[in-house]
């Protein structure tokens, strides 16, 4: 007998938990009963009915420690699917079966940083979005548009999505606006920004500063909404593991102001999207398990895009529409469909002909797989 379960056990993270029911989705779509699980055992791994399993993780060993005995002794296909952003420590890897696992990684990015302490990487399956909802998104976010409005009139639309943490900039995004500000600009622009509540010292003072939402415990569709109110997405980041607001917004037909630095640039262009060289690349040492990865940038760097980028809506609108159309057009092949049938196949899961077309002959449309 064919068992048809398949468990998902996903980081407790906004980014993973996403990824994670796109998976579910795609899964569904295929037949398969998805079932969310925090723990997978070995039991369940050498249950009959069970076709599979697969971890969204990061891959320190303090989250994916539960994961390896399993991984190991498990008979049913497994795939632990990470990310991690900068090289994880010795101590992390060092007297543990984590060397016995292989994994599959959200970016080349991911995957040179596991295999720079020895660890195995097998494949390299990036993130994914749902490309048909991204599309529609327009015609749902009508009170979300009403809200963006109402503050910003006719001023340049910008929106930052992050957590508050060190790798995500946004000290050095308020800086960068304060420079803009000091130059006159401050009438030209108004920065909407999803994040924690602590970060709102960080801008204080700053008038075209707006928090309108936690970052985080939102519908997804929600997010993507605001996104779509906005003219840009700023992806302030100095480090990442792939970087998915990016890839959101491009495709809600949004160009991006972000460094030119991995893992973004694998799969950014700047055809469509603001991009910049960063000036150092440093490891930040973020705790016992890994060190992280910047790719540094001054405040001033930042000021001069977004300065470029208000220039290019106000005063060059067919170029931005360009830019957008473009943005659209290259994220079809992120879709969910495309991207996460390489899962299926790591799961050695029965893929439907029709998908197997749909991935073959490119995104022309989205398709419904039945």
């Amino acid at each position: 007998m064919v068992g048809r379960i398949v468990y998902i056990s996903p980081l407790q993270a906004e980014s993973m938990l996403n990824q994670a029911n796109l998976f579910k989705k795609l899964l569904q779509e295929c037949g398969y009963d998805a079932v969310f699980k925090s723990t997978i055992t070995v039991e369940d791994l050498n249950n009959d009915d069970v076709a599979g399993a697969i971890w969204f993780q990061l891959a320190t060993i303090n989250f994916i420690g539960d994961a390896i005995v399993p991984y190991i002794l498990g008979k049913k296909p497994k795939v632990l699917y990470v990310t991690i952003e900068g090289v994880p420590t010795r101590g992390n890897v060092a007297h543990s079966n984590i060397k016995r696992c292989e994994f599959v990684a959200v970016s080349n990015f991911v995957k040179e940083c596991l295999q720079s302490v020895g660890l195995k990487v097998r494949n390299v399956v990036h993130h994914a979005i749902d490309w048909k909802l991204c599309g529609e998104i327009h015609k749902k976010n009508i009170i979300q548009r009403r809200q963006i409005q109402q503050y910003a009139k006719d001023r340049v639309k910008f929106i930052v999505v992050a957590r508050d943490d060190p790798r995500k900039n946004l000290k050095g995004l308020a800086e960068a606006m304060r420079i803009l500000n000091k130059k006159g600009y401050e009438k030209d622009y108004v920065v909407f920004l999803i994040t924690e509540d602590s970060a709102k010292q960080k801008f204080e003072g700053i008038n075209n500063a707006v928090f309108i939402k936690g970052f985080g415990g939102s519908a997804h569709e929600f997010v993507l909404g605001y996104m779509a109110c906005c003219d840009y997405l700023i992806h302030p980041a100095f480090s990442e593991g792939f970087g998915l607001p990016v890839l959101e917004a491009n495709a809600v037909s949004r160009p991006v102001i972000h460094v030119d630095a991995p893992p973004m640039n694998e799969f950014t262009s700047p055809e469509f999207n603001f991009m910049f060289n960063y000036i150092d690349k440093q490891a930040v040492k973020c705790n016992m398990y890994q060190y992280w990865i910047f790719h540094i940038f001054t405040p001033d760097m930042l000021a001069e895009m977004i300065a470029y980028a208000i220039d290019v809506y106000k005063n060059h609108k067919d170029e931005y529409q360009e830019y957008c159309t473009k943005a659209r057009e290259w994220t079809k092949n992120w879709d969910y469909h495309v991207k996460y049938a390489e899962l299926m196949r790591e799961l050695r899961l029965a893929i439907p002909r029709d998908l197997i077309d749909y991935v073959k002959h490119g995104l022309d449309w989205i398709i419904e797989i039945k």
